[in-house]
């Protein structure tokens, strides 16, 4: 197999920026200190490949659909959130820290923050690659999904290259659905080695310069929650909420810890907020359904479990849900189906 390397596709993409007919609009070469300054600042490492790219070209996109409108107004701008664009450093930084802000998609606190946005996608959606020890110096591109997480986003691509050699070839309209059977993002990310207390000492210093930090205090609540601390825990998390009282994994996370307090009412108000302000979240219905289910609301805690397995089609949790759900119903035979998805998903999963 020939390797691929990014020069030729460089010059390739040189050739259809010069052509008026490819529709394309790419920015002036990244200035280099801001490519280090961002790695510095954040512990993390782009890969060697879209460092490359961005010496060449600081970002830019390929039109693909409204193309007869834009020959209407010439300004491809208007078109950039509706076309898969690959982001500048710039971008790239500030998205970057807003979800390492939120802790985007973790499940635990890792430091650096591991996934990095390089490429948006129409409908807001977003590729990443994934900073770590198994990545080395290029890895993988990832289809970050909104309601999916780190355990579900398939590689797309092996590496950058190949991605850009995808999106020349189709015009600027790649394929963006990952293969999760090839390996998936989460297997990408670096042991944690922070403890509770480390979180607790790092959190503390960081609230003494930055008091008004939301997810700070989030970080502080899942600490204290681990050591069981959890009246501290539900203060941390409601300053959070208070800073940020849009956010939804906020009021998980609190959810989670009224009823690790055996507070299910209270827990079924936050789980509640959180799917209202984030309906296509799995997790979030799940987790609510299992509280409605605890209550006897078996028809309300279905719905919650079918509107998950109907976003997510391989969504473990929710068909084992549904199953207990279907066995009190009395639907021993749809109870049984359930079961059986749940083993064939863990089959697939080795």
């Amino acid at each position: 197999m020939v390797e691929i390397t990014i020069e030729p596709l460089l010059e390739r993409l040189k050739k259809m920026i010069a052509d008026p007919d490819s529709f394309t609009h790419f920015n002036s070469p990244a200035d280099p200190l801001k490519i280090s300054g961002f790695e510095e600042q954040f512990h993390v490492k782009l890969p060697d490949s879209y460092k490359k790219f961005l010496r060449k070209y600081n970002g830019g996109t390929i039109l693909y659909f409204y193309r007869e409108e834009f020959l209407q107004n010439q300004n491809i701008e208007d078109y950039k959130g509706v076309s898969t664009c690959l982001l500048s450093i710039e971008e790239i930084s500030n998205r970057y820290s807003f979800l390492k802000d939120r802790n985007w998609k973790m499940n635990g606190n890792f430091q650096p923050y591991p996934v990095i946005p390089f490429c948006s996608c129409p409908n807001n959606e977003i590729l990443v690659f994934v900073n770590g020890k198994k990545s080395g110096n290029e890895s993988p591109v990832f289809d970050a999904f909104h309601e999916d997480f780190p355990r579900d986003w398939g590689i797309i691509t092996s590496d950058f290259v190949s991605f850009l050699k995808n999106y020349l070839d189709e015009s600027g309209h790649p394929k963006t659905i990952g293969n999760s059977e090839a390996g998936v993002a989460a297997d990408y990310f670096d042991e944690q080695t922070e403890t509770p207390q480390e979180i607790l000492a790092r959190t503390e210093a960081a609230l003494s310069k930055e008091p008004e930090h939301a997810f700070y205090y989030c970080e502080r609540a899942s600490a204290f929650q681990k050591t069981n601390q959890l009246s501290e825990a539900f203060i941390s998390i409601s300053e959070a909420i208070a800073l940020a009282p849009e956010d939804a994994y906020f009021y998980f996370i609190r959810g989670e810890i009224l009823k690790d307090a055996e507070k299910y009412r209270q827990a079924l108000i936050d789980y509640d907020t959180a799917v209202k302000l984030e309906p296509n979240d799995t997790l979030y219905l799940c987790c609510r359904a299992q509280i409605l289910y605890g209550f006897g609301k078996l028809q309300k805690a279905l719905d919650d479990c079918n509107k998950a397995i109907e976003l997510d089609n391989k969504y473990k949790l929710a068909y084992m849900m549904r199953s207990e759900i279907y066995l009190d119903l009395g639907e021993t035979e749809k109870a049984t189906a359930d079961e059986a998805t749940v083993n064939r998903l863990d089959d697939e999963a080795g």
